[in-house]
């Protein structure tokens, strides 16, 4: 069988992570979460370059030298998983990767996953719910955001993903609870 690949993307707090564990138990997905498998290390090289371990937005050595080598290090576990035969869930913002055109037929290309089917699942949701979810998350890296809640927001907009020779499906995720009905039809993945 054809190993799967999903890139799931979208705002920090949109839900990535309800919606990626929902489809992962269901259809028995490798989860890979960026923060899960990326933040112990990323916290000791912030402070081991005398950076706050919660910086991220508001931090150049973050995001000219960290963020890449938090990717890698994701894609390089799906690589892994994929060679096994094991169909891979990719959890992580991707936000400042969407104005590369090539950016996933890049991976694809550098990896080899020629056989692997690979899908972008966008979560979307509105700024009301997007705020209350990063309040109640109540994590320190998110004090940035909060502070500056309409550059946040502006940023986001202004953001679109631009990502060509891939599907590209959107999830609106505002309610409480994922709509795994939606989402697994929106998927698609038992046809």
């Amino acid at each position: 069988m054809t190993p799967h690949l999903i890139f799931l993307m979208g705002a920090p707090g949109s839900g990535k992570s309800s919606v990626g564990k929902a489809i992962s138990k269901e259809f028995n997905f490798s989860y890979i979460d960026k923060d899960n498998t990326c933040n112990l290390f990323t916290e000791t090289l912030l402070e081991a370059n005398g950076y706050s371990k919660f910086a991220r937005d508001n931090c150049d050595f973050y995001k000219e030298v960290v963020m890449d080598l938090e990717y890698q290090t994701i894609l390089n576990v799906a690589h892994e998983n994929l060679l096994l035969g094991n169909s891979v869930i990719l959890d992580a913002p991707f936000l400042s990767y969407f104005s590369n055109e090539s950016y996933v037929s890049d991976i694809v290309s550098k990896h080899g996953w020629h056989e692997v089917n690979v899908v972008v699942l966008k979560v979307c949701v509105n700024g009301e719910v997007l705020k209350q979810r990063i309040i109640d998350r109540g994590l320190e890296r998110d004090r940035w955001k909060l502070d500056n809640w309409e550059t946040f927001l502006a940023n986001l907009e202004s953001n679109p993903c631009l990502w060509k020779n891939v599907p590209i499906k959107e999830f609106t995720n505002n309610e409480e609870e994922v709509n795994t009905e939606e989402l697994y039809r929106l998927l698609d993945l038992n046809g």
